[in-house]
């Protein structure tokens, strides 16, 4: 009986964290909780040169993106990689007129490259 309340309770631990995560999704007025073709209207970097950085899920480079003339260069080349790897809403750990952070939001557990697929993106502008 103990461990048929310990299983009710964690769904809906689950089924709640689910729920708000997808309001704060949807909700137009939150800028933490975003889709990934949100992300060129939420960013404050400043004009001129960026360097962009793809990050795994463990948190090691994935990949150097380069350096770019506009931020929204970067942001176009960090949406593709995204919608490459099915990753359709991210985290934004970091926006300021020198840095824009994202990461997933589910991490992936799944076979054994667990940590090794992509997590994040990084823009930060150039000095």
């Amino acid at each position: 009986m103990g461990e048929m309340f310990a299983i009710l309770v964690f769904s809906c631990l689950v089924i709640g964290a689910l729920v708000v995560g997808q309001k704060k999704l949807e909700n137009p007025n939150n800028s933490e909780i975003i889709y990934t073709m949100q992300m060129a209207s939420v960013c404050q970097l400043g004009d001129g040169p960026v360097e962009a950085a793809l990050v795994r899920q463990s948190g090691n480079l994935y990949r150097e993106l380069g350096v770019f003339d506009d931020w929204r260069d970067a942001i176009a080349e960090i949406e593709k990689a995204f919608n490459r790897a099915k990753i359709d809403s991210v985290a934004v750990q970091s926006n300021t007129p020198l840095k824009f952070e994202c990461t997933r939001l589910v991490y992936n557990h799944r076979g054994r490259a667990e940590g090794k697929k992509l997590g994040g993106a990084i823009v930060v502008a150039a000095s």
